[in-house]
């Protein structure tokens, strides 16, 4: 490997389901670290979830799998056999870093809780993603984006258009800035390391990460600025959104309302309402926000989408269209930064994938290797931590290894 990568010569053993630690061990495998997957037996539930969201789960085609997990190794150990948590010692042995989403209660129960391995390995950076935190009532309760992060945290009920039905949960949103929390606490435990010698335990839950997202609106709304809101009642008239003449949606952010407004106003054919002291002024506006909604709703529908994007940007004013997913995978501004990366799977069919999303000036992105196949590194790995050709063929037949 390069010597550009950062985190070059740091090992992470990654023993983790489905999206917000795995995204974590991602994270730092992009950076240069030499990350090892340990899975069940049959493989981590990642490479199945993807028919729930009408996507291929195979071998040859899983971008669900493989969004989370290319520049990876992994194994599929037995972990409840004594062959297999040998495995997962001696892979522990000479790691770095253990990131895991395993509740505390079922880590203990195999000897894997950093109380367990802070003793054995005590330069290790234990790295794990909780539901709800290590305390309180719910510390052990099974947490995932969808309750965590967005009910519980706040998400789901403080973005919903008032009085209609909750936010829709979109599968992995929480997860990954989770994840990206935790590569980032992880780094810091690493640095620690390297100036005392000693490890570090690192927690994220999911629900601390809605809250935390939520964190300017929680404190708004302790001096009467309630969530949910209507788009018909907003904080201001200019930071909403609105529906365009071809159904398309804009998103209007003119913050500093004094600087920009006279612009906005001859851009959306309106320039007489700069004599209007219903709306000439941030604090006349704020006393007459669902008037001005009112006016600026209609004149938005003169226009398509388009249209407005060509006006809006001529003007200089601060807006953005409302983007969807397959918007998206074609926009042009996306490619050109490198936050999209194409994959062409065993299949033959080509899809694309999502760039992790720190970049450094220096050391650049790395290429892209495929995600594993199920027990295609096995004896790459154990061969790597002393096992013999003849033990390893052993542990296969007693089915400690896949």
């Amino acid at each position: 490997m390069s010597d550009k990568w950062l985190l070059k010569g740091v090992k992470v053993v990654e023993f983790a389901t489905f999206v917000a630690a795995p995204s974590c061990a991602k994270m730092l495998a992009d950076w240069g670290a030499d990350v090892i997957k340990v899975e069940p037996i049959s493989g981590e539930g990642q490479r199945k979830i993807g028919l729930s969201f009408s996507s291929p789960a195979k071998e040859d085609e899983n971008p669900w799998f493989e969004n989370e997990n290319f520049n990876k190794k992994s194994i599929c150990v037995n972990i409840k056999s004594l062959e297999g948590k040998e495995v997962m010692e001696r892979l522990l042995s000479e790691a770095d870093v253990f990131v895991t989403n395993i509740r505390v209660e079922a880590l203990k129960k195999i000897g894997l809780s950093y109380d367990q391995l802070k003793e054995k390995y005590p330069r290790l950076v234990f790295a794990q993603v909780l539901g709800y935190g290590e305390k309180g009532p719910l510390k052990d309760k099974p947490g995932f984006d969808y309750t965590a992060y967005f009910a519980r945290g706040g998400v789901m009920a403080s973005l919903m258009e008032k009085d209609t039905s909750p936010l829709n949960g979109a599968a992995g949103f929480g997860d990954h800035y989770t994840g990206v929390a935790l590569a980032a606490g992880t780094c810091a435990a690493l640095v620690n390391k390297t100036r005392t010698g000693k490890g570090e335990k690192v927690t994220v839950s999911l629900y601390h990460m809605g809250i935390y997202g939520l964190g300017c609106m929680i404190l708004s709304d302790q001096y009467g600025n309630k969530m949910p809101m209507t788009r018909l009642s907003p904080n201001s008239a200019v930071c909403n959104s609105y529906q365009c003449k071809d159904g398309r949606w804009i998103q209007l952010a003119l913050i500093q309302y004094d600087q920009w407004i006279e612009r906005f106003f001859k851009a959306i054919n309106r320039e007489e309402l700069m004599n209007d002291d219903r709306y000439n002024t941030h604090a006349a506006m704020i006393q007459n926000v669902e008037e001005m909604v009112s006016v600026v709703a209609e004149a938005m529908l003169e226009k398509t989408l388009d249209e407005w994007e060509e006006t809006l940007l001529q003007y200089d004013v601060p807006f953005e269209k409302v983007q969807r997913c397959e918007d998206i995978v074609k926009d042009e501004q996306a490619w050109a930064n490198d936050y999209l990366v194409k994959k062409i799977y065993d299949s033959g069919n080509e899809g694309v994938l999502i760039n992790t999303p720190v970049k450094f000036g220096e050391m650049g992105i790395r290429k892209m290797t495929s995600a594993p196949k199920i027990g295609e590194k096995t004896d790459e790995i154990l061969s790597s931590v002393g096992y013999s050709q003849e033990e390893i063929k052993n542990m296969k037949e007693s089915k400690a290894v896949r």
